[in-house]
């Protein structure tokens, strides 16, 4: 491999890293907050893709605008997912909890084969196949407006998890549940928007991400598999163990595939599930997180 396709494939990998980061951070705050574990993210992910799609299919909105339209649709459905389902499946086993958001996961997928088919769906724009050349490496535009839009997303959860009220609130539920009952603090609401903010990440994923790969039932579930390796490789329920773990993940997964076969890529981040499971199983920012 020469070094013009390693760099390349570092730049891809660090991009698709970002975006990954942005998914995993969702599911990663549910589980903080929560203590529960949302398998049904990935469709949530799915559903935010289909509505970049038809936004733009049928209406004629650029997925960048549509995502001042999908993202208050999906926090608004992560607070009826918290307000139907996931304060009932607070009070069972986590057994239980773990089945009921499975099977609300293969539910939101047979809902989408119903309505949509199994066809891809992808947006097609001038820019699709644009890029910016820089010495030996290429990089599409749609990926870099995906990359800059999760950097700054990013961002924008860490300052409000570190320097608001509301994050503090969250923080601390987060180490004590009953600690911070005992304070006054509504716990109830803190989980509503604690699913919310996990939720409507993906409604700026979502859209951007449909302008790169295609949209059809199962795509939620790959992206599920992928951050759930991300979480326990950073850490469950820790912020910047999720950048890490996209980040290690996107890289090692990009170049693997610059290496070896795309099957072969795809294989990766389970290898590297496994070796962290072996060698530090509580995840690499546990420490830090703590």
């Amino acid at each position: 491999m020469s070094f013009g396709i390693f760099l390349q494939a570092v730049v891809s990998g660090l991009a698709n890293g970002a975006i990954y980061a942005l998914i995993a951070v969702g599911l990663t705050l549910v589980f903080g907050v929560m203590r529960i574990i949302n398998f049904a993210h990935g469709e949530f992910l799915m559903i935010a893709m289909y509505a970049g799609y038809f936004s733009w299919a049928l209406l004629g909105i650029d997925p960048l605008l549509s995502i001042l339209i999908v993202t208050p649709a999906l926090m608004l459905a992560g607070v009826l997912l918290y307000g139907s389902l996931v304060r009932f499946a607070l009070n069972v086993p986590e057994i239980n909890q773990m089945a009921v958001t499975l099977g609300l996961s293969l539910l939101l997928q047979h809902l989408a084969l119903v309505l949509f088919t199994g066809d891809n769906m992808l947006v097609t724009q001038p820019r699709s196949t644009a890029g910016i050349v820089m010495g030996p490496v290429v990089v599409q535009i749609n990926q870099l407006i995906a990359c800059g839009a999760s950097l700054t997303l990013l961002g924008l959860l860490y300052l409000f998890m570190k320097r608001t009220d509301f994050g503090l609130v969250m923080r601390a539920v987060s180490q004590s549940r009953d600690g911070a009952a005992l304070s006054g603090i509504d716990i109830a609401s803190v989980y509503k928007w604690a699913m919310a903010v996990g939720v409507g990440t993906l409604g700026v994923t979502g859209p951007l991400l449909v302008s790169i790969l295609y949209a059809n039932p199962h795509v939620g579930a790959l992206f599920t598999l992928k951050a759930f390796v991300i979480v326990i490789v950073g850490g469950l329920g820790s912020f910047g163990g999720a950048l890490l773990g996209a980040m290690v993940v996107g890289l090692a997964e990009s170049i693997a595939g610059a290496w070896f076969s795309a099957s072969a890529a795809a294989a990766v981040p389970f290898a590297i599930l496994i070796l962290i499971l072996l060698v530090r199983p509580e995840g690499l920012m546990f420490r830090v997180s703590r």
